[in-house]
């Protein structure tokens, strides 16, 4: 499904709505590679690609949450990784952020900041939230590095959170104002 379109675009990468035909092997290999999800919530119990299909439906038609494929714009918009807008409270404004950048080729800050820069004007422009959050673990340094480019304000620290290569790591919260977008860092084409 590489070539759905690319709704959104910076800096060689892009978002696209994730598909149904997302719920792949390429997709089912990043869960299940330990490297890759030794920071996020998922993979820590045996997936197939039946899972990974309900997981992707539930965004579809969905009032409470939006996923978007990740994907390289030099490599024909392959897939890359996902960004998700989850427990979208629309009294409230405000929605998690949740990041995974699947290839280990693009698992670094610099993609982590460029789709920061492209879901949080998303989120506030075209669905009219006020207030993102997300956690972070402190060893997933592309993450915690693309929020603190993006200069998303740390709210706080849940000590020992999650288990990850057999030590405890804090989870760090980062929030996001709509008021806060002229002080934001986006990140901006060379």
């Amino acid at each position: 499904m590489d070539n759905a379109p690319v709704i959104m675009r910076l800096g060689g990468y892009g978002l696209r709505k994730l598909m149904p035909e997302d719920a792949n092997a390429r997709y089912l290999g990043w869960i299940s590679d330990p490297e890759v999800n030794a920071f996020l919530t998922v993979g820590k119990f045996p997936c197939t690609l039946e899972d990974l299909s309900e997981y992707v439906s539930r965004f579809h038609g969905s009032n409470s949450g939006a996923a978007f494929a990740i994907v390289n714009q030099e490599d024909r918009n392959k897939h890359i990784g996902n960004v998700t807008l989850n427990a979208i409270n629309w009294i409230s404004g405000t929605a998690d952020i949740g990041l995974m950048i699947g290839s280990k080729k693009h698992a670094r800050p610099a993609c982590a900041h460029a789709v920061l820069s492209l879901i949080v004007p998303y989120a506030f422009d075209v669905l009219g939230l006020r207030r993102l959050y997300m956690g972070v673990l402190e060893g997933n340094i592309a993450c915690l590095e693309g929020a603190r480019r993006l200069q998303m304000k740390e709210e706080g620290r849940w000590r020992e959170q999650s288990l990850v290569y057999g030590e405890y790591q804090d989870e760090i919260w980062f929030g996001v104002l709509k008021s806060d977008r002229d002080s934001l860092n986006f990140w901006r084409q060379p």
